[in-house]
């Protein structure tokens, strides 16, 4: 049996069947909302030479398709379309299913673009639920200064509508601009006990790489989740908890994100080294409208 916190299996059971329940209710996407998102056109730069906020391709139809290291199974991501999210227009980005190589067949699996180690789900704003659910789509905002998650569509299988709509409390500050090496900032923080905050920070520039869509130099962002007191996994010792290992998050200047890696603990036996690099780009030029 493994654990997050003191979260055991029983209690993920339980939340389930919530979540489960949950769906029953009216979920409405509303008209477009009271603001409009922001065009990369419109975005001021700030008077800085590092990574600034319009260097993040964030424009309607782009899309990236990532390729598992081990696997070669892969995934892409597209921003598509708009929702209103209490009153504000949120761009819309889509993950498509895990596809194999041979394409015989597709399957929805977490994949964790974007996220914080699968720390969607709460459970009486409490703990975590200790499950990666497979993410269907993320809402965010960007302004000159922040990328901010404030919504997401989780895909639970087997149920009449897979597709379960949530928001963020709090919001997630994905990125905080401008990068710079040695900046840090909190992506979210959860105060109730136990008390678990997710911390990203700038640890390299200029790094270069080479992946299958090319080769670059890249910013390192590292990904910590701190005040999660471990885990426990099954067929192991019960006083044996196993710390998160930082994920890693290798951003490019006018192209997002072209490499990452994390460990993926949630409903596995055993830690898992998950690794995830850009196989190609469709990035469009700036909107005009």
């Amino acid at each position: 049996m493994f654990r997050l916190g003191n979260l055991t299996m029983a209690r993920c059971t339980t939340v389930a069947l919530i979540l489960a329940s949950v769906l029953l209710l009216p979920l409405g996407c509303g008209q477009d909302g009271l603001i409009q998102p922001h065009n990369d056109t419109n975005i001021l730069p700030p008077s800085s030479s590092d990574f600034r906020a319009m260097d993040f391709p964030t424009n309607n139809g782009s899309a990236w398709t990532y390729i598992n290291a081990d696997t070669e199974q892969e995934f892409t991501l597209r921003i598509e379309g708009t929702r209103d999210i209490k009153g504000f227009t949120h761009r819309q980005m889509t993950i498509s299913e895990m596809r194999p190589p041979q394409f015989q067949s597709v399957n929805r699996e977490a994949v964790e673009h974007l996220s914080a180690n699968a720390l969607y789900f709460r459970f009486n704003s409490d703990d975590f639920f200790g499950y990666a659910f497979p993410i269907f789509a993320t809402y965010f905002l960007k302004t000159p200064q922040t990328y901010v998650e404030s919504a997401f569509d989780a895909y639970l299988p087997g149920l009449a509508n897979p597709v379960f709509h949530e928001q963020h409390f709090p919001h997630r500050l994905i990125w905080d601009f401008p990068l710079k090496l040695g900046k840090e900032w909190i992506v979210f923080e959860k105060t109730t006990i136990p008390a678990t905050r997710v911390i990203r920070r700038v640890v390299g520039v200029n790094e270069a790489l080479t992946v299958s869509a090319g080769s670059y130099t890249a910013y390192v962002i590292e990904e910590e989740i701190v005040g999660a007191e471990g885990i426990e996994l099954s067929g192991t010792d019960s006083n044996q908890l196993f710390s998160i290992p930082p994920a890693r998050y290798w951003v490019v200047p006018t192209v997002g994100v072209v490499k990452y890696e994390y460990t993926e603990f949630f409903g596995l036996e055993a830690p898992a080294l998950r690794e995830f690099e850009l196989k190609s780009a469709d990035l469009p030029a700036a909107n005009t409208r």
